[in-house]
């Protein structure tokens, strides 16, 4: 069993950007999970690196639970 997460950016790259993100469970392949979770993220600045981006998505979530 596979967790995966994919960050889609929607604003083109500009340095303040938003996102669109889907959590899924499977096999690893896209094609053979089932989505558990998705959403957007909005008015992440790039410049503070995934990492921020990822415990952004995280805190986001958690507060749904």
């Amino acid at each position: 069993m596979s967790l995966i997460v994919v960050l889609q950016n929607v604003s083109k790259l500009a340095p303040v950007s938003d996102y669109k993100y889907q959590v899924l469970v499977g096999d690893g392949s896209v094609e053979r999970s089932t989505i558990i979770t998705s959403g957007t993220i909005q008015g992440h600045t790039r410049s503070d690196g995934w990492q921020k981006l990822v415990a952004t998505l995280l805190e986001k979530e958690s507060n749904n639970v």
